[in-house]
Order: structure tokens, then C-alpha cells, then sequence
């Protein structure tokens, strides 16, 4: 089978298992949004921003440099295993000592026992992320599609009853750490590999060199998804961080549905031609010009759709979540245009560039954040737009060194779409939304203007689309030639 027919079937496990996942996690999320208030997902996320952090150095990159390697892949699995476990109990310990300060920081002593009953996350975690990453090395999707499949569901089951009951933040925190445990027990099933009481120094050596660059890429793009909500939750309270917070988790939401399946499975591909950089250029732009296809219809979508989503969807204690769901859409539209740019230079083995990219833009971000959010939420959000662009250039000038790819070759690979979808955000305004139209009138006008928008994309990018599918038809050819 074609390295290419392997990362297709690959995708269609991977899709499977967002799709499940998406699909049962909105539906808990929404659920959860009626029972709980602002506060309650603000105190949770300044705890999560913890977590999230000590995350990035518990895994230290070695799983991305696992997925990686080539060659002595069970004793660098072997290393990975136990490294995470000890750095693991070491960031654990930490954080239980320094939960008060974090609480500090963020002006609300009930972060404080949240922050230390979550710490178990982080070793739960280092239990697991090495089969994850033996299963994405082998592009074996279909079992991670089922530890998505049961690991997402267990949350909700937990979370909601506790919501009903007046349990509040404490409702969210039990379904994280009991999903998390249920992802570590349902891998260790489906993987076969298990750890041996044996370190191989050699490999550890050579992991931690190109880890370092992977950790240090997770750190900066750990600043880069949760900076924001900090600055947030420092300067405007837990009302505001869980607005602003929820209404990203629902954009991302939204966006992850239909990209986060492809970026393990392009990670993977590009980790097999990492020794020809222009084959990597040229998928990165074929992915680059599919992702903009689809990311600036989703995006004017949500813009249109803002008062729907905080009328019918949300209580009337998430008034403003509207304005804040249109700039983020229009935000990750754009953002996502880059979005594969990360897994070509780790797959390139190269990853110190995504890093060198993000260092080009973070300063940028912080000053905007820390300036802009003195003047309140709506200004921070559209500072939070203008951001995007310093990281799009940041992206196309390492891009540029790496692959040799112009930034003429990202604006022609997404102006059509960008064009043709927002002339239809126009038009669906033109027409007008009023409250009588209900819900199905106002699906029937998104379904509507939706359908237009995907024919005339589809219309202009037909030597695109007819391209794709000339290689899908090529590489099962060459599949079958091989089983017969």
C-alpha cells in the first residue's frame, strides 16, 4: 500500500474518530452551558491553563520524536514511557505546592483545590501518551478512533449528572480526570505494546535532541492558545475569562470537526518524505488550498449565525457570547490557513523552524493582549484578530526558507475562497434575519446561502478538486497492482 493510499485510509479512521468525538463533545458542552455559569467554566479554565502548561514539559516532545524515528522504535518507546512518568510526578508535586499562588494570580481561591485535584490529569496522561503515539506512528487509526469514541462520552456521563445536582465546577473537573482515566485504560487495552524496567541512554540522548524543539514549539504554542485567556482571567475576572473562553472552545469546536483529523495523519505523511523538502512544499499547499476551501465558508457562517448562538443556544446569563463567537470565527478562518505549516516542519525533521516561526510573532501578541485588554473584552477581541496577521507572516517567512514556498502561493491558494464566501456572508445580510424566522427559517437561509457558497467554490476550484481526484484514483491503482 502507497504511502499516500495509507495516509488516506488513515484519515478516514482519524475523521471517524473527530467526527465521534465532535459530535458527542458539542453536545455535552452545550448541555453543560445551560446548567453552568460564566464563573463555573472560568474557574475551571484558569486551573486548565496549569494543566495545559505542565503538560507541554510532562511530555517533553518525545512523542512527536517517537512518531518521528525510524529505526530502534521499541527501545526509544521504552525511554519515552518512563521519562514522561518521571517528569510526570515531578510537575504533579509542583503544582499541588503551588496551587495557592496560581489561585493568587488569578484572584479566586477556588482555583487553588481545582488546580491540585487536576494535577492527577498529568499523570494519568504520561500513562498513555506513548501507545498514542505508536498508533499514529504506524498510521493504525482505527483504534484510536475507538479511545475516542468511548473516552469521549465518559465525560458527559459523569459531568451532566453532577451539573443537575448543584455541583458546579467541581461537575467539569470530575468528567475531565474520569475521561482521562478512561483514554488511559481503553489504550492500554487496544495497544499491545508494554514498557520494560530497562533505559537505553543512547536513545535518550538522541529523543531529547529533537524533543527539546518539539517542547519548546508545544511551550510557544501553549502561549499562543492560552495567553489570551490568561491576560483574560488576570485583568478581567472569571466572568469574562469563561465567556471569552467558552465562546473560543465553541469556534474551535466548530473549526476541529472538520481539521483536527488531518493534522496526525498529515504529521505522519510528511514524516515519510522528510528527506525531499519539495514534495513536502508541494502537499503543504495542496492542503493549504483544500483547508481555505472550507475554513472561510465555516467562518462567515458563525459570523452570520452570532445571534442564533447566543439567543437559542446559550442562557441569558452569556449575554455578549455572540460578538465573541463572530471575530473568533473570522480569527480561525484565517489562522487555519497555516494550520498544517507545524506538522511539515517536524515531519521535515525540522521543528526548531515552527519554533523560530512562533518567536517571530509572540512578542507582537502579548503587548496587544496586555494593552488592549485594559480596554475591555470587545477591544480585546478585535486586537485578538489583528494578531492573526503577524502570525500568518510569521508562518509565510519561515515557510518561505524552509520549502522554498512564496507567500504568493498561500494568498493564491485561499483568495478565491475567502472571496467568494464573504461576498456571501454580504448577501445573507442583505436579506436580513428576523426573530420570527425560528429556527427553521434561519436554517433555511444558512443551508441555502451555505449551498451557493460551496458550488461556486467548487465551480472556480474544479482543476483543484479534479486533481484530487486523479491522485485518489492513481494511488488505489497502484494499491490494488500490489495485492494482485
Amino acid at each position: 500500500m502507497s504511502l499516500t493510499h495509507k495516509a488516506i485510509y488513515a484519515f478516514k479512521w482519524s475523521a471517524l474518530g473527530e467526527i465521534a468525538s465532535r459530535t458527542i463533545g458539542p453536545l455535552v458542552f452545550l448541555v453543560l452551558a445551560r446548567l453552568l455559569v460564566p464563573e463555573d467554566f472560568g474557574v475551571v479554565a484558569a486551573a486548565t491553563v496549569v494543566i495545559s502548561f505542565s503538560q507541554v514539559f510532562a511530555d517533553a516532545g518525545l512523542a512527536k520524536a517517537l512518531i518521528q524515528r525510524q529505526d530502534k522504535v521499541e527501545e526509544s518507546a521504552n525511554v519515552v514511557f518512563w521519562l514522561n512518568l518521571g517528569i510526570g510526578l515531578v510537575i504533579a508535586t509542583l503544582i499541588i505546592g503551588g496551587a495557592p499562588f496560581i489561585a493568587g494570580f488569578f484572584h479566586d481561591e477556588r482555583i487553588a483545590p481545582v488546580v491540585q485535584v487536576q494535577s492527577l490529569q498529568i499523570l494519568l496522561a504520561a500513562f498513555s501518551s506513548t501507545h498514542t503515539a505508536l498508533l499514529q506512528k504506524a498510521l493504525n487509526f482505527k483504534p484510536l478512533f475507538w479511545v475516542r469514541l468511548v473516552t469521549t462520552a465518559v465525560p458527559g456521563l459523569a459531568s451532566i449528572p453532577l451539573a443537575v445536582h448543584g455541583m458546579g465546577y467541581w461537575a467539569l473537573v470530575a468528567g475531565t480526570l474520569i475521561g482521562q482515566a478512561a483514554q488511559t485504560t481503553v489504550l492500554w487495552r487496544c495497544s499491545p505494546w508494554r514498557p520494560r524496567w530497562a533505559l537505553d541512554r543512547s536513545r535518550l540522548f538522541e529523543l531529547i535532541a529533537f524533543g527539546k524543539w518539539a517542547m519548546f514549539s508545544g511551550l510557544l504554542g501553549w502561549f499562543y492558545g492560552w495567553m489570551d485567556a490568561i491576560v483574560v482571567g488576570h485583568y478581567l475576572g472569571p466572568h469574562d475569562m469563561g465567556l471569552y473562553r467558552t465562546g473560543s472552545t465553541f469556534v474551535t469546536m466548530v473549526f476541529g470537526i472538520i481539521f483536527s483529523p488531518m493534522l496526525p495523519v498529515l504529521y505522519s505523511a510528511f514524516s515519510k518524505l522528510q528527506h525531499d523538502p519539495t514534495k513536502i512544499g508541494n502537499l503543504l499547499l495542496l492542503t493549504i488550498k483544500g483547508i481555505g476551501m472550507v475554513a472561510f465558508p465555516i467562518s462567515a457562517g458563525l459570523i452570520w449565525m452570532r445571534r442564533p448562538i447566543e439567543q437559542l443556544i446559550f442562557r441569558d446569563e452569556w449575554a455578549g457570547i455572540g460578538i465573541v463567537v463572530a471575530i473568533l470565527a473570522l480569527a480561525q478562518g484565517l489562522a487555519w490557513l497555516v494550520g498544517s505549516n507545524g506538522e511539515a516542519y517536524r515531519g521535515a525533521g525540522k521543528p526548531h523552524f515552527e519554533t523560530w516561526a512562533m518567536v517571530l510573532s509572540l512578542p507582537a501578541y502579548f503587548v496587544g493582549y496586555v494593552v488592549s485588554v485594559r480596554f475591555g473584552l470587545l477591544v480585546f477581541l478585535l486586537t485578538r484578530l489583528v494578531m492573526v496577521f503577524f502570525g500568518l507572516v510569521g508562518q509565510l517567512m519561515v515557510s518561505k526558507m524552509v520549502f522554498q514556498l512564496r507567500m504568493a502561493d498561500f494568498v493564491m491558494a485561499g483568495h478565491k475562497s475567502f472571496i467568494i464566501s464573504f461576498s456571501m456572508l454580504g448577501f445573507l445580510h442583505f436579506f436580513g434575519m428576523s426573530p420570527e424566522d425560528g429556527w427553521m427559517g434561519i436554517a433555511c437561509k444558512g443551508i441555502a446561502g451555505l449551498s451557493l457558497c460551496a458550488g461556486l467554490i467548487a465551480f472556480v476550484e474544479r482543476d483543484y478538486i479534479a486533481k484530487l481526484k486523479a491522485m485518489v484514483r492513481e494511488n488505489s491503482a497502484e494499491s490494488l497492482k500490489k495485492c494482485y
